[in-house]
């Protein structure tokens, strides 16, 4: 989230400097366009492993489309513990205690 505040501040700055902020925003917009594609994967690969640490399937993560309820139920498996053994989806990271 800070990233993304970050990239945003540079495209409002970037577009302050160019004149363009009444009009359309192009740079802050593209910048925060490709700042979200390029760190959307690795965000769906962790929640997967998540919900894969707690012993569940991954495709539970497609919950997060449902507005609002989604995100919130997510937000409760993340706070679930790891299982302490080997699940269907492999043994517990090394390094990881429970």
């Amino acid at each position: 989230m800070i990233a993304l505040l970050v990239v945003i501040g540079i495209g409002v700055f970037i577009d302050g400097a160019m004149g363009n902020v009444a009009d359309l925003p192009a740079v802050t917009v593209g910048l925060s366009g490709l700042f979200l594609l390029a760190t959307a994967l690795p965000w769906f690969g962790l929640n997967v492993r998540r919900l894969h640490d707690i012993g569940l399937t991954g495709w539970l993560f497609l919950l997060f489309l449902i507005p609002t309820f989604g995100t919130v139920i997510i937000l409760i498996f993340a706070l679930i513990p790891t299982q302490p053994r080997e699940n269907k989806w492999g043994p517990v990271p090394a390094g990881v205690r429970v």
